[in-house]
Order: structure tokens, then sequence, then C-alpha cells
């Protein structure tokens, strides 16, 4: 019997934690899906994942990033993941750019919310990522940003 490859999911609170979930409820039972997300309340969910308390930190509290950014490291090499996904923000823009130095294949699935262009934390790493996924056609390139369905 061979090991389920691990995953590490990894979003801000709210809506992104919200998408990501949606993503990786199918994804449990193929893969050892590993969270990452900033709030206590999220652990008590679903009691058979593991979920990690991260630094809840954006572009408005630059300081908080970088304990997030070691917190993130430190996740990473403790699960050593060979994959990690995010919906965003700003944790998992710092995971990506963290991810491409181990490295560690990178899934950036933007937001369902940005209609109109990318959005900021998706600026930053879709040169970074393996994949840029987004949820509206129009912002695909059809090569390195890719619509593939929304989530919701």
């Amino acid at each position: 019997m061979s090991k389920k490859q691990k995953i590490l999911a990894i979003s801000s609170p709210g809506g992104h934690w919200i998408q990501l979930n949606k993503i990786c409820n199918e994804m449990e039972s193929r893969f050892d899906v590993v969270y990452a997300t900033p709030g206590t309340q999220y652990g008590s969910q679903k009691s058979h994942r593991k979920i990690h308390n991260i630094t809840d930190a954006s572009a408005d509290s630059k300081l908080k990033l970088i304990p997030l950014a070691f917190q993130l490291l430190w996740i990473m090499i403790k699960e050593r993941p060979s994959a990690i996904i995010s919906t965003g923000a700003a944790p998992g823009a710092i995971a990506v750019l963290i991810a491409k130095v181990l490295p560690i294949k990178t899934i950036w699935v933007d937001s369902i919310a940005n209609v109109a262009k990318l959005s900021r934390s998706g600026e930053m790493v879709k040169n970074h990522a393996n994949l840029v996924v987004t949820q509206w056609e129009p912002l695909s390139d059809g090569k390195k940003i890719r619509y593939q369905g929304s989530v919701l």
C-alpha cells in the first residue's frame, strides 16, 4: 500500500477559507491534506483535519508578514508536502514564494471575487506559482493563468 502524497492547503480566513474547503474536501480521499490558516476557530470544524494556526497578516500589517513567513517555513519543513494549494491572500502568497525556493510545487486559485483583474496577491505570485487558476474566463491567458471553472 503506497503512502498518500501530502498537500499543504493555505488560506486567509473568511471567503478564502470557504473556497479552499470546497476545493480540498474532494481531495481528502486521495491525498493527505494538511491545512494552515489564521484562527483557532477552524480547528474544531472537522476533527479529523490537521490545521496549523498561523499569524493573520496582510499588506496592511506588513510587520506580521515576518513571523508568518517563519511559521510557514517551519510548517513546510515539518510536514514536507509535495504540493501547496492556496486561495489567498497573504498567507498563500508568502507560502508560494517560500515554496519556490524549497522547491515545492504550488497551485494558486485566485479569488472568485476578482472579476476584472487578478487579486493583488495573485499578481504577486503569478510568475512564481507552478499553476495559477482564475475563476473568471476573461482573466485567463490560456498559458500561465488558466480558467478551470468556478469553485462556487
